[in-house]
């Protein structure tokens, strides 16, 4: 049998549904999706939206520019600090929308300049930065185990913490700082305190006696 011929498809308004324009440029193709920010005002917040038909050169261009003032704007107020994660979060699906749209023809308008990537904007590079000293400050040393110091009879210290718990730290015996010196654990007496062993360079009984200041 012969193979049947091509068959051109319908034109628009012929069983094919005419693409949407743009409405800031008037291109085809565009889609219909709302694109969101947000302001943290301290005491109030305000929701901000961009609702419309957008081509991907226009939408790619109010996703960037609203989610990077969203970075720097978001997070002033106690709700906002909550709000403004949401906000980005729910433009993940505006932006996959607007991305998968073919490259825009026939603009009758000007169209907006999708300008530099979100993380390569001042805001994002600021909030990145905050979160890497903050990782570092406060997160990181948590993260790396301590290494208690070691002592052996003679040397001088102080408790950084109340006894009976202890949070030993060396320092030199002729120091202001120094609370406490080193002898043998059988030499306790008194209000003195044995040093857990793992203060013991020797694995060794030692005894902190008070300084007399």
């Amino acid at each position: 049998m012969a193979t049947p011929p091509h068959q051109p498809l319908p034109p628009y308004g012929f069983g094919r549904p005419a693409p949407l324009p743009c409405d800031i440029c008037g291109a085809i193709p565009a889609v219909h999706t709302v694109v969101r920010g947000h302001q943290g005002l301290v005491v109030t917040l305000r929701f901000l939206t961009k609702e419309g038909t957008f081509c991907r050169t226009c939408g790619t261009s109010l996703y960037r520019k609203m989610t990077s003032d969203t970075l720097w704007q978001g997070w002033w107020g106690l709700l906002s600090v909550f709000a403004a994660p949401v906000t980005l979060f729910m433009n993940i699906g505006a932006r996959r929308r607007i991305r998968a749209l073919p490259h825009p023809v026939g603009n009758l308008r000007p169209q907006l300049a999708p300008g530099r990537r979100v993380l390569a904007r001042l805001p994002a590079l600021v909030v990145i930065g905050a979160l890497v000293v903050t990782l570092g400050v406060f997160v990181v040393p948590r993260l790396i185990p301590s290494t208690p110091a070691k002592f052996m009879a003679g040397d001088c210290g102080r408790n950084n913490a109340e006894w009976p718990e202890q949070d030993l730290e060396e320092v030199g015996c002729s120091s202001d700082e120094a609370e406490f010196w080193l002898s043998e654990g059988e030499k306790c007496w008194g209000m003195d305190w044995l040093v857990y062993l793992e203060y013991s360079a020797k694995q060794e009984m030692l005894c902190a006696h008070p300084m007399k200041k």
